[in-house]
């Protein structure tokens, strides 16, 4: 698949005439919708911070709700730090999964579509869902494993809306978080006396990305910010500091973050992992 290097014109408005929010979410969801790029708002704005950005995709995510999307949890972007030298980032992201977009394959091989997007990268991540206790937990992040319910391995295909994959923080942000589809494998149901070991063994397990047979990078469960679980918890933080979020609550499934680098992807591949220690079934998919 090639970028799609068609632009939505904006019209560029003088430094000192601020586009509102709904303007520069009406562009990007008009971009998502037809699967193009649009301008990037720092070529035409003189400030654009991350407050800006996540400013921006509240009034998104309200469109998307609009449209009749449903949200089903988060995703984290960025928890990898050394994916943060590519893009020039220094900071992790959040945005909302929508049931629209999550794909729950129960251990069977599927099929992904891809051909909505504009320049799709995969993403092997740890996927956790959580339960009701979640609630439970304020400042005292101790206890935050015992929210867990289940854990997998995910896809998380991601796409961006502006050009050659060039953005800031508060850009990206803004542009659905990079999120496009969610692929969920078979979730390994966590039991009571699974707990006190459940944060090192999602930190210390392996997971090799593999493409038609060929290994294409590995990673580690430690690479997310130090560990799923210091993933959450940097999630729950974040979010009592954004009044125009929801409160994370039970059922919500949280994607943790990329394992690995992020590979351009392409109709025709197979994809799969591999992962060791830990009893997670792989996952494996097939593009279209």
């Amino acid at each position: 698949m090639e970028m799609k290097t068609s632009i939505i014109q904006a019209s560029v408005p003088p430094p000192n005439n601020r586009p509102s929010q709904t303007e520069l979410a009406d562009l990007l969801i008009k971009a998502r919708r037809e699967g193009r790029t649009i301008v990037r708002p720092s070529h035409y704005l003189r400030e654009f911070d991350l407050n800006d950005g996540y400013g921006v995709y509240a009034t998104v995510d309200q469109g998307l709700r609009a449209q009749g999307l449903k949200p089903a949890g988060r995703k984290l972007g960025f928890t990898n730090k050394e994916t943060w030298k590519e893009f020039h980032l220094d900071t992790p992201i959040w945005a909302y999964i929508y049931t629209e977009t999550l794909i729950e394959t129960k251990g069977s091989e599927i099929e992904v579509y891809l051909g909505d997007l504009v320049a799709p990268r995969i993403e092997p991540e740890i996927v956790i869902g959580v339960g009701d206790r979640i609630s439970q937990v304020d400042g005292d992040l101790s206890h935050l494993v015992d929210s867990i319910e289940w854990v997998a391995i995910g896809f998380e295909i991601v796409d961006c809306h502006f050009e050659n994959w060039k953005f800031t923080a508060p850009e990206i942000v803004a542009d659905f978080g990079a999120h496009s589809k969610l692929i969920v494998g078979k979730p390994l149901i966590v039991t009571e006396l699974m707990r006190n070991g459940l944060s090192k063994m999602l930190e210390n397990l392996n997971v090799q990305l593999i493409c038609n047979d060929k290994v294409v990078d590995t990673g580690i469960g430690r690479n997310a910010l130090g560990g799923p679980v210091n993933a959450l918890g940097f999630l729950l933080q974040k979010v009592k500091t954004q009044s125009w979020s929801d409160n994370v609550c039970g059922g919500e499934i949280i994607t943790t973050g990329t394992l690995t680098g992020l590979p351009y992807i392409y109709p025709g591949e197979h994809w799969r992992t591999k992962v060791s220690g830990a009893d997670l079934e792989p996952l494996s998919i097939v593009l279209v």
